[in-house]
């Protein structure tokens, strides 16, 4: 994927005229089987946690609740 150009002077100052700022983000890299394999780890985890704790099943209470009230 590699990385994008860097902006022009022109194209610096006209973003940052216009209130935008500069940031930069670090991804886990989906490439790299042992990183896949960690994160689906971990999701797993946070799926069991969500059913012990009865999370999910509020939560499509909650969505079936304002399903309910957009269709009044």
């Amino acid at each position: 994927m590699g990385r994008p150009r860097e902006l022009t002077d022109a194209e610096r100052a006209r973003l940052l005229a216009r209130g935008y700022r500069p940031v930069e983000i670090w991804v886990p890299d989906l490439s790299k089987s042992e990183i896949r394999e960690r994160l689906g780890n971990e999701l797993g985890a946070i799926r069991a946690s969500d059913r012990r704790s009865g999370e999910l099943d509020r939560l499509s209470e909650t969505v079936d609740d304002l399903a309910d009230d957009f269709e009044k």
